[in-house]
């Protein structure tokens, strides 16, 4: 028995070490398949999450939030551990009058995040579509409530965002301000200064809609839009 109780103690051993060798922050995340980590546990309702790497093992998480009414945008940032960084409940982007919906996220390049939503701040249906930068500590960059990307007449809405691998962005919506849907496109940069003409370059005004755009880095600095 005594070579059995021996190994036995050496197993226990090496279990102790290989779990003492592990990082106690992993303990951070959770382990039960019905109870997750929380990232807003805020009132009224969170909605449409988007989620993207913050390039240290954790990530940027944005999302429609009806704490104050109507539609807001919120974000997040966790790291590694499950670990929420920013303030709890997460740091308002924009809380402008009426909604704001729908937000999509890229890296700034810098740890950050840009922003993108389609806003209802104009009235009516005039949708118009804004932008914000949040720094990898949780500053929020530009003009108060975002700045604004094609914001005329008519309902501009579903943004997409990509990097433009130079710390801007290149985002692209679908555009009513004609009789049908477009698609339009914007590029801004890393202080939210528009690039192309105000309110977007046309990228498809075909007959009839064109809607639901997607878009893709062309790996030069530009991006390939997608209609669907």
């Amino acid at each position: 028995m005594k070579p059995f109780a021996n190994t036995a103690r050496t197993l226990a051993s090496i279990a102790f070490a290989i779990l003492s060798s592990c990082p106690l922050s992993l303990a951070q995340w959770s382990g039960s398949p019905t109870v997750n980590n929380p990232i807003c546990t805020s009132t009224g309702n969170q909605r449409l999450p988007s989620i993207m790497s913050d390039g240290a093992g954790g990530a940027i998480i944005t999302w429609m939030d009806y704490r104050n009414g109507n539609a807001d945008v919120y974000a997040q940032r966790i790291d590694e551990s499950g670990v929420v960084e920013w303030t709890a409940n997460g740091i308002a982007i924009s809380t402008a009058t009426l909604s704001q919906e729908n937000p999509k996220l890229v890296s700034d390049g810098a740890g950050g995040a840009i922003i993108t939503w389609q806003d209802l701040r104009a009235g009516g249906s005039n949708y118009g579509i804004y932008a914000s930068r949040i720094t990898a500590s949780g500053a929020v960059q530009w003009t108060a409530d975002g700045v604004p990307i094609g914001v005329l007449a008519g309902i501009q809405g579903n943004p997409q965002i990509v990097s433009d691998d130079s710390g801007g962005a290149i985002i692209t919506w679908e555009d009513a301000r004609g009789t049908n849907y477009d698609i339009y496109a914007q590029r801004i940069d890393s202080t939210g200064a528009a690039l192309w003409p105000a309110n977007g370059i046309v990228i498809c005004g075909a007959v009839a809609a064109q809607r639901r755009p997607m878009i893709v880095t062309d790996g030069a600095g530009s991006g390939k839009t997608e209609l669907a």
